[in-house]
């Protein structure tokens, strides 16, 4: 399968808008609400957004193959970490919500 370049530049466009979106409205939210804003998921969504916006960066700037692969993968290595920590986390609320039961 094959998606032009123009096409994908623009997908990034589309998900930096709607992370930023996301963002705006979950930190809106926590402070409506007195939650304490900064936590993991919003950690996760900051380096999702970076790595987005590097990505469309690139779309612009010519910037060199190995510091894109480094930057690219290594923000990308640090989100999928943050998703397994939140996921334990999750899975251990789980089984302590089931003791007290």
């Amino acid at each position: 399968m094959y998606f032009s370049p123009s096409f994908l530049q623009n997908t990034l466009y589309i998900v930096a808008v709607i992370l930023i979106a996301f963002i705006a409205y979950v930190i809106s939210y926590k402070i409506k609400h007195n939650i304490k804003i900064w936590d993991k998921s919003l950690t996760l969504a900051s380096i999702v957004l970076v790595n987005t916006l590097y990505s469309i960066l690139g779309g612009f700037i010519d910037l060199p193959y190995e510091l894109s692969s480094v930057v690219t993968g290594g923000l990308s290595l640090v989100a999928f970490g943050y998703i397994v920590v939140i996921i334990w986390e999750l899975h251990k609320q789980r089984k302590t919500s089931k003791k007290k039961a």
